[in-house]
């Protein structure tokens, strides 16, 4: 049987110049190791998924009781309503009855949740960055780098926001950090059959850096994120996972990568691709210009004998 290992066990946050905070294993771990387990900070189902999965433990039901107040969520059972009364219910119930529908509502919400855990637990002021993060604003945001559809976007929720919350939101400047730090950390939650049915914020499993090949992978339990090894590993060794479908081409992985995460990846498998590509490109030329070369011998030919 597969074990799970303690995070703070099994990996330990480490500083380098070139790709900021990343994981790397304190010992060595077989294929198949379950190295790091973890719960959301914050988490909201998708908007098209309401109704069908329990907001809380989201498990595919379909004998689920809607909020009598909003009628917008809904629950598996009593304990679940309980448990999401206290995670964030309590705060967007009224909200929900007021202005639903709304633009971009499971962004929005999830936002709002972040918001909220944060004013009832004020986070840590010391960002020490060998420690794991534990809050949003210790993680990495490229605010500063954000395209301009992605800015347009963020002007809308800011819109959104300042209707569906009472109180008086953080500064635009700190909510920008914020959508900036969401959009780029951000996990999407599967079900059994590997749908995205929500996103949510894994403050911990945030620090895994991409890797086109990566060494670990991860995969949803309910709320609960899970990291495995898909490799045997050495201590020392970096932690990686893959922010993209590799099976896509170069191109397109580099582009994805650039769109949402603001870098160029520069793993061995991209390197590797991108001069095969280079080399491919190369003799394709050479031999569409020996072809060029033969078809003006035969049409010179063709003239002679004409």
């Amino acid at each position: 049987m597969i074990m799970a290992v303690s995070a703070m066990e099994s990996v330990r946050v480490v500083k380098s110049a070139t790709c900021g905070r990343s994981l790397v294993f304190t010992s060595k771990f077989a294929r198949g190791q379950c190295i790091l387990e973890e719960l959301p900070y914050a988490y909201t189902l998708h908007d098209d998924k309401r109704g069908l999965y329990c907001d809380f433990c989201l498990t595919k039901c379909s004998t689920l009781k809607k909020c009598t107040r909003c009628n917008d969520v809904s629950y598996c059972n009593k304990s679940c309503q309980r448990g999401d009364w206290a995670r964030c219910h309590k705060q967007d119930c009224k909200t929900l009855k007021r202005i639903h529908p709304l633009p971009y509502s499971h962004v929005v919400q999830l936002l709002s949740h972040i918001i909220h855990k944060q004013k009832r637990s004020p986070p840590c002021t010391q960002d020490d960055e060998d420690c794991f993060p534990t809050t949003v604003d210790q993680l990495e945001s490229h605010h500063e780098k954000l395209s301009d559809t992605r800015r347009k976007d963020f002007e809308t929720l800011l819109f959104s926001l300042k209707y569906y919350e009472d109180d008086v939101l953080p500064e635009p400047s700190t909510l920008l950090k914020m959508f900036g730090a969401t959009i780029c950390n951000y996990f999407s939650i599967m079900d059994n059959d590997l749908i995205g049915i929500a996103v949510g914020i894994y403050l911990r499993a945030s620090m895994l850096n991409h890797s086109c090949d990566p060494n670990c992978a991860w995969v949803s339990d309910g709320r609960k994120l899970r990291i495995r090894t898909i490799k045997d590993v050495k201590e020392g060794e970096e932690c990686t996972i893959t922010y993209v479908d590799i099976m896509d081409p170069t191109k397109k992985r580099q582009a994805d990568l650039k769109e949402r995460y603001q870098f160029t990846c520069k793993c061995v498998k991209c390197i590797e691709e991108i001069n095969a590509d280079e080399g491919l490109g190369e003799d394709l030329r050479g031999r569409l210009n020996k072809s060029w070369e033969q078809i003006q011998d035969l049409l010179e030919l063709q003239d002679i004998l004409c």
